[in-house]
C-alpha cells in the first residue's frame, strides 16, 4: 500500500483483526519511512 503522507510503497502491518463476521480483515498498517 502507499502511504498518504510521503506516497512510499513499502508498509508493514502492525494490527490485523477479523471484520464483518470473518468475512473480511481488518490490517492496520505503518509506514516504513515516515511512520
Amino acid at each position: 500500500m502507499q502511504c498518504p503522507k510521503c506516497h512510499y510503497h513499502g508498509s508493514r502491518v502492525v494490527d490485523s483483526r477479523p471484520a464483518d463476521d470473518g468475512k473480511a480483515i481488518r490490517r492496520r498498517r505503518e509506514c516504513e519511512q515516515c511512520h
